[in-house]
């Protein structure tokens, strides 16, 4: 029996030495994966447009379709999808090179777990030829089994298993990914709701209908209110209900329904029961006198909320790429208007306790955006690329670092 004890004891400390060197060479101190990781608001812009084009809603049940995503629009697709870390696709013949950099709390281990996957499509699905964490190989079928192992073993396993009926056939070609796939419907209905789950959607509900409280309040008698007189409230009552980590999902969700109305989108895409739910009586929420940097502010906080600060500041951009080409023109005052949203975003569940305390003696518009005079509007391409020499040019660079300086000065983000 004591002999016994002493081989497990043995095996034990032999599996902990061996964790113990896995988690030294799984760390590393470069990054493989180098850059900011932050998209550029065209690359958002593609990744959208391929959505887009290949948005299979209005497919009928059972149609077949093939999709062909360029390399540099799945890299985006695939970073925005990750929301942490960042990665990088090449597609060659037959193959796909896939690389994943995740910055980690540094210690003596590390600063960064890299992972690297040379995948190839075979007879079973796909591939991988070569695999490898940090500086430790792992043999491709090993971490294939690894990775069944963990799919089958999670809530995602009827999704991948409906994806698998769905997806016909997959190819790797130089610079392009084809798939071909027959639609199912079901496909949508359980993205939904992984992405929506039932109590999320209920507590969606409740800040809609909160919304809709507040906004006819402040419709009696008017047809026009300044946000702060809707989300101030709004908030306020928020910390009045909910507490702790509870009270950032609260502010979460209130900041998307507000988004969804102000935006004028629908937000039974996602939610379809959302159809039924009430509607607020007509008034148009301004920031600063003005509709447009009302939906600035309060899109660019829900993204924030939602998605992290990267993510709502290239929309943000993008948004004014896209009106200097042939919309309203670009406008750094609705950028302003942008980078305050974000920051009341990252706030709000960054920090729900001290927003709370923020608005508890009230909000106005000028606590939510700095004075924007001065600040260049309306330039259409041609115009801003003179006068400010395009995005990260050093004249836009300058003005970029005045709306940061005037955001900074307001005490709802010191």
């Amino acid at each position: 029996m004591k002999r016994l004890l002493v081989g497990l004891l043995a095996v034990i400390l032999l599996l902990l030495a061996g964790v113990t060197v896995l988690a030294f060479r799984a760390v590393q101190d470069t990054p493989l994966v180098t850059g900011d990781g932050v998209l550029s608001p065209s690359a958002i812009n593609r990744a959208k447009t391929v959505v887009r084009l290949n948005d299979p809603r209005r497919l009928r049940p059972g149609t077949q379709r093939e999709s062909r995503v360029q390399a540099p629009d799945l890299e985006t697709l695939v970073n925005l999808t990750l929301r942490r870390g960042h990665a990088t696709v090449v597609l060659e013949e037959g193959l796909a090179d896939l690389r994943y950099t995740l910055a980690v709390p540094s210690s003596p281990l590390g600063r960064y777990l890299n992972l690297w996957a040379r995948v190839a499509v075979g007879p079973e699905g796909l591939e991988f030829h070569k695999v490898r964490v940090g500086s430790v190989p792992i043999p491709g079928p090993l971490f294939r089994m690894a990775l069944d192992h963990a799919i089958d073993r999670s809530d995602l396993a009827p999704d991948i298993a409906l994806l698998r009926q769905t997806v016909q056939h997959i190819a790797f070609v130089p610079g392009e990914l084809r798939i071909r796939y027959t639609w199912k419907p079901e496909i949508l209905d359980s993205a939904r709701a992984r992405v929506m789950p039932p109590e999320e959607r209920e507590r969606l509900a409740a800040a809609h209908l909160r919304l809709v409280a507040h906004m006819d309040r402040s419709a009696d008698g008017r047809r026009h209110a300044p946000l702060a007189d809707v989300l101030g409230p709004l908030l306020q009552e928020a910390a009045g209900t909910s507490t702790g980590t509870e009270l950032g999902r609260t502010y979460r969700n209130l900041l998307l329904v507000t988004a969804f109305q102000l935006s004028g989108r629908n937000i039974a895409q996602f939610v379809p029961e959302a159809a039924q739910w009430p509607r607020p009586r007509p008034l148009t929420l301004t920031l600063r006198g003005r509709e447009d940097l009302a939906q600035h502010f309060i899109v660019s906080a829900a993204l924030a909320a939602w998605a992290g600060e990267p993510l709502a500041s290239a929309v943000g951009v993008g948004k004014e790429v896209d009106d200097a080409g042939g919309g309203s023109g670009f406008s750094f005052a609705d950028l302003a208007a942008d980078r305050a949203g974000t920051r009341l975003g990252e706030l709000a569940v960054s920090n729900p306790q001290r927003l709370a305390a923020a608005v508890a003696a009230g909000l106005s518009d000028a606590a939510l955006l700095p004075p924007i005079t001065g600040l260049p509007e309306s330039m259409m391409t041609a115009e801003f690329q003179r006068r400010f020499g395009g995005i990260g040019a050093p004249a836009y660079q300058r003005m970029s670092d005045e709306i940061d300086r005037r955001i900074d000065g307001l005490s709802l983000f010191r």
